[in-house]
């Protein structure tokens, strides 16, 4: 913890970069803590808010609703939830049939009750129930849906619950978990695997995707290790049910998967910070980026594999502003990270971004935050990160250090400091080094140096050095020995 008060400390800073574009504010009625986009072929883009709408026959925060809205943030209401039709939505995913299929955690029953659903919508608002779980102590349905299903290539849409199934004992009576199939003709769904607490993972966390082998992969939050409460799972999974184990986790996963051109899998973990990781095709885990809070604190959400090769995500806290606000940052596949967006929790940008990125047709990024805005009830938000940061590097020379000896830092801007200079704030994570909080690169001028002083020390360490303005940053390292 002392660590991450140290963060805030070093980081406290307040401004909002200018390629941040704020489209809707929700304000409790139309939705609250929306949890993402997607866009179809027209431009607009369609979401779910998980709380709002009907307050008063539903939950107090409201049951949920479902909505459009296009780059210029013209905002439509399609379907307020009231519990019968399901509450709580996960996400819109878009059938080849043009219709909009998404599944709500609770609910979905007439009386109001129920394990979730899964249901359709159309462009213009028609609405249906397609199919109500009844899992949790019923034997062998699934129960919470935990995301929207995925369409796959036989046409049938393939999801994961996180409880109900066929396995359950005294301390889980809730079950833990399914993968199922729903077939949108009959609109029959087929259990194709109950997980069992027995080496392959339990309570299935996110959505599924189809690799490009055909298989089904997905993620387990829990079990493995001793008494199953271990680090998460990743799993496969065919269309026929077959199951197979690919990598026991070093963390909790919360946001499944993406699977690059290379056959490589991408994913985030909670815990400790959390950490970026990759699988490879024969389920080699390896860590890409681990959180520090300065780049964001316990990412759980799925990373965005743009067109530019970059990775984007966010993390719902931490960040360079304030640690409650969260961020957004850019990472390659060699862990080189940039911090390219700083929520705070005073700002009208909402924070505690909440969901996976999308590149829209015009190229930016799209995304919501659960919390904040004008309303605080979240928002929906444009950011273009196309535009360059003010800060475009910093390094240091040389970067292995005897302790007690010096280094020189070079901070370099994007263009030219304008009239009057600009300042930088720099920090760095841990205590082996004395390095200024700020500098100012003079007028006209895009370069700045600073002296890094290190501590006599009895082990080596590297410590990683932010430089920052207005938000964004950059970062590297410097190693010191004894």
């Amino acid at each position: 913890m002392s660590l991450l008060l140290v963060a805030v400390a070093l980081f406290a800073q307040t401004a909002i970069a200018q390629t941040y574009t704020l489209l809707h504010s929700f304000s409790g009625p139309d939705g609250g803590s929306p949890t993402g986009l997607i866009q179809t072929a027209d431009g607009t883009f369609y979401g779910a808010a998980v709380l709002g709408g009907d307050v008063n026959t539903c939950d107090p925060d409201g049951c949920g609703t479902l909505f459009k809205t296009d780059s210029a943030g013209h905002f439509t209401v399609l379907h307020v939830f009231h519990a019968s039709d399901g509450y709580h939505p996960t996400g819109l995913v878009q059938g080849l049939d043009g219709n909009f299929y998404g599944t709500s955690v609770s609910g979905g029953q007439p009386s109001g009750g129920g394990a979730g659903a899964i249901f359709r919508i159309d462009p213009a608002g028609n609405f249906q129930v397609l199919y109500a779980f009844t899992g949790g102590f019923a034997c062998c349905d699934g129960a919470g849906p935990t995301g929207p299903p995925i369409q796959a290539s036989d046409g049938n849409f393939y999801g994961t619950t996180g409880g109900g199934g066929a396995f359950r004992d005294i301390h889980h009576q809730g079950g833990f978990g399914t993968v199922y199939q729903f077939n949108p003709v009959t609109g029959v769904v087929t259990i194709l695997h109950s997980f069992n607490f027995d080496g392959d993972g339990f309570y299935p966390n996110s959505p599924l995707i189809q690799g490009k082998d055909g298989f089904l992969y997905g993620t387990t939050r829990q079990g493995s290790g001793p008494f199953r409460v271990g680090p998460g799972t990743a799993f496969k999974i065919d269309t026929g049910g077959n199951f197979t184990l690919v990598a026991v986790l070093a963390g909790q996963p919360l946001s499944g998967l993406i699977q690059t051109d290379d056959g490589n899998f991408y994913g985030t973990n909670e815990g400790l910070g959390g950490s970026v990781f990759r699988l490879d095709a024969l389920g080699n885990f390896s860590f890409i980026n681990k959180f520090d809070g300065a780049d964001g604190w316990n990412p759980q959400f799925r990373l965005l594999h743009a067109s530019d090769g970059f990775f984007y995500g966010t993390a719902p806290e931490g960040g360079l502003l304030d640690f409650q606000g969260g961020d957004i940052f850019r990472l390659d596949a060699s862990g080189t990270l940039s911090v390219l967006h700083s929520f705070t929790i005073t700002g009208a940008d909402g924070f505690g971004p909440n969901t996976q990125l999308i590149q829209g047709a015009d190229g930016a990024l799209y995304g919501t935050t659960g919390i904040g805005g004008t309303n605080r009830h979240g928002t929906i938000f444009r950011f273009d990160q196309r535009v360059p940061g003010p800060v475009a590097s910093v390094t240091v020379n040389p970067a292995v250090v005897v302790s007690g000896q010096r280094s020189t830092g070079t901070i370099k801007l994007s263009s030219p400091a304008p009239p009057g200079g600009m300042i930088v704030n720099l920090g760095a994570m841990q205590g082996q080094i004395v390095i200024p909080s700020k500098v100012t690169v003079r007028a006209g001028a895009t370069k700045r140096r600073f002296t890094i002083k290190t501590l006599t020390i009895g082990a080596a360490a590297t410590v990683r050095i932010y430089a920052y303005a207005a938000g964004q940053g950059v970062r590297t390292t410097i190693t010191v020995t004894p």
